[in-house]
């Protein structure tokens, strides 16, 4: 199966001694939140950059909207680091998704890391300007994730493109599809619809999604949101990674979290897999964001590969 032409530019890979800038535009951190982080990316080869704004805090946020907009074009335009690992999610990347100038960055692009509320961001980057991301681990989540999520996030960033191999699940839908991966976070995918950052049409994508303490009956309106936007309509597939810690009320919801997007999504032909092992979990395999892929989801396993 074809791709349509996308031709995602991809940021330089890292080698060894480039630095790499850790920085936060959402929920705010302190310091022994992002030590561990720290200590791996200068284990790993490479030299940390920490802005003196990084422990910053107004409310819930890291700090006010202006210093967030100010240190986030900063990072973006300096030449200085070559990844942006960001810091932690939780919520207000919104904020600044609108007032960032991005004419320096797509003539120097960086590597841009992270997930949930950064979703925000990777979805931007590649529908708006074709900009590979990588959708992993941040430097918060450094404490809760697996030392293999870890290890593999550096892998990736010095070029080391990996194929995820994970057993198959019965409501899979199998077949093979080549196509551009792009996702992240469901509630924040939901919330773009009708944005820049979201348009109806990725008939040239492979859609992931995940979440996190989110209510049954929610989950399956963001869904059904994606859906009647039209964003479901012609993937070329779909992966679903985890569904953490999901939620049911009193009156029990009926349905599992598979069960319910299987029934959103089964009249769809494109390949779909469930458990695929990234996102508020244990282990969070990282990926590029904007890359070509392919998808092989059979009885036996399910297969995710980078194509040339």
């Amino acid at each position: 199966m074809p791709i349509n032409n996308i031709n995602s530019l991809t940021p330089p890979f890292l080698k060894k001694g480039d630095v790499v800038e850790i920085i936060a535009s959402s929920k705010f951190v302190n310091k022994n939140d992002v030590n561990l982080a720290i200590q791996s990316i200068e284990a790993a080869g490479f030299n940390v950059r920490i802005n003196s704004s990084l422990f910053n805090k107004l409310d819930v946020f890291s700090g006010s909207f202006h210093n967030r907009i100010t240190i986030l074009q900063e990072s973006l335009d300096n030449i200085i680091s070559k990844a942006l690992l960001f810091a932690r999610g939780g919520y207000g990347f919104i904020h600044l998704i609108d007032h960032i100038d991005f004419s320096k960055f797509i003539k120097n692009p960086k590597w841009i890391i992270g997930f949930s509320d950064m979703t925000i961001l990777l979805t931007h980057l590649q529908l708006n300007y074709q900009i590979q991301s990588i959708h992993g681990p941040m430097a918060y989540n450094f404490l809760t994730t697996d030392l293999w999520s870890r290890t593999q996030l550096f892998s990736l960033l010095t070029g080391n493109l990996e194929e995820v191999k994970f057993d198959s699940f019965p409501l899979n839908k199998y077949g093979v599809s080549e196509g551009v991966i792009l996702g992240g976070n469901l509630s924040i995918l939901s919330s773009l619809v009708g944005s820049s950052s979201l348009p109806s049409n990725l008939d040239k994508y492979i859609l992931f999604i995940e979440e996190i303490d989110e209510y049954l009956y929610h989950v399956e309106r963001m869904l059904y949101t994606l859906d009647r936007a039209g964003v479901l309509h012609n993937l070329k597939g779909l992966i679903i990674g985890g569904m953490t810690n999901t939620l049911d009320n009193e009156i029990p919801f009926g349905k599992t979290v598979s069960e319910l997007i299987y029934d959103v999504t089964k009249k769809y032909n494109y390949p779909i897999c469930f458990n695929f092992p990234a996102g508020h979990d244990y282990q969070n395999t990282p990926f590029i964001i904007g890359a070509k892929i392919q998808m092989d989801i059979n009885s036996h396993f399910s297969i995710i590969k980078y194509i040339k």
